[in-house]
């Protein structure tokens, strides 16, 4: 049953990185991997089911590739935020018709927002975690640090979200935001961490 969900997961993910979550239909998946939609329903009986499910597998390798570059990193935790800003710039290039659409119709339904919810949480689990060492080693304040890693990943977002508002409300992706995203939220974490005082 894993392999034939597995299937249907890395068939979606196909479809979802060339059209976007809208524009793919279940028969087309069904279709893809030559089972009856019948069959497809069985596995899944509504789409969002299967959104759920392949936001998740991308979310998961994110985050092991993440996991992995914080466990080798022996610079200082300001380096490590950048290094990891870069990761998820890629990981967001690559599945750019998923993360536009992140924000469509479709998230209206109460249980996606409590799913997306969670995955936001797991976002500042990990960055508090990141933060901590840091404290531990004495590069920043420990004081507050859920406080502090919850206003990171809103702000970074935020960014995000207003440079690439328009392509989300078009609907046709425009790749060229991707160097002004990561250039401003590179800006706001050197002032996140340096503030904007004189010394």
């Amino acid at each position: 049953m894993e392999d034939r969900k597995d299937q249907i997961i890395h068939a979606a993910i196909r479809r979802f990185m060339h059209y976007g979550f809208s524009k793919t239909t279940m028969n087309e998946i069904a279709e893809d991997i030559k089972i009856t939609k019948a069959n497809l329903y069985y596995y899944y009986s509504e789409k969002n089911a299967l959104i759920r499910d392949v936001i998740v597998r991308l979310t998961d390798e994110y985050r092991e590739e993440e996991e992995k570059m914080v466990a080798v990193h022996m610079g200082t935790t300001y380096e490590l935020i950048m290094k990891i800003l870069e990761l998820r710039d890629a990981f967001v290039r690559k599945y750019y018709m998923l993360h536009m659409n992140e924000n469509l119709e479709w998230i209206k339904g109460l249980s996606m927002q409590d799913f997306f919810q969670c995955l936001h949480d797991r976002d500042v689990k990990a960055l508090f975690e990141i933060l901590q060492i840091g404290a531990e080693k004495g590069e920043i304040d420990g004081e507050h640090l859920y406080e502090t890693a919850e206003i990171y990943v809103e702000l970074m977002k935020s960014l995000s979200l207003m440079c690439n508002i328009s392509d989300i409300i078009s609907g046709i992706p425009n790749q060229d935001r991707f160097d002004e995203v990561l250039q401003k939220q590179k800006l706001a974490t050197k002032l996140f961490f340096n503030g904007i005082n004189k010394k």
